[in-house]
């Protein structure tokens, strides 16, 4: 049987919009500025803070000197509130997300702008008062500027830091 080539086209182009649209709207749905407060935040391998610096850094499921952070890429920091001479070691331990915030900036201005798009979670433990958030991001250009997906979040901190969901009963 031979199909008429229209509706070959027609069946061919049905089969590929279906085929590409059904993940990136799964994806689109999991954004890791839509975790909800009352979440934990599990620090799951020890994080390091170098001397003179107040954030750990992870970026490609590694922890990075802020010198060689790649903000065209997702990446995390783990956020103290005090700055210490020496090096100091995040432990692991579990935090609870209280507060979630959305924000963006210009980055850079010239042709085209840039802009810096975070997510901002704020942390509570009882054990470690100086840790008091993460901070999420990336930076893009004006057109394509989004939030970061969670599998996006995963691939910045590997298996360093897990986020489980708080569920409404």
């Amino acid at each position: 049987m031979k199909w008429p080539l229209p509706a070959f086209l027609a069946l061919l182009l049905c089969c590929f919009l279906t085929a590409c649209a059904t993940p990136q709207a799964a994806e689109q749905e999991s954004l890791l500025a839509n975790i909800p407060a009352g979440s934990i935040l599990t620090v799951n391998r020890p994080l390091t803070i170098p001397a003179n610096e107040t954030r750990a850094t992870l970026q490609f499921s590694q922890q990075v000197n802020l010198s060689r952070l790649d903000t065209w890429e997702p990446y995390c920091q783990l956020v103290v509130r005090t700055l210490s001479r020496q090096y100091r070691e995040i432990p692991k331990t579990n935090f609870r997300i209280v507060r979630v915030i959305r924000d963006e900036a210009p980055f850079s201005s010239g042709v085209n702008y840039t802009w810096l798009i975070k997510t901002t979670m704020h942390l509570e433990s009882n054990e470690h008062n100086d840790i008091y958030r993460l901070v999420c991001g990336q930076v893009w250009d004006g057109a394509t500027s989004r939030r970061l997906y969670m599998y996006e979040f995963k691939e910045a901190v590997g298996d360093y830091i897990t986020i489980q969901e708080e569920t409404s009963h």
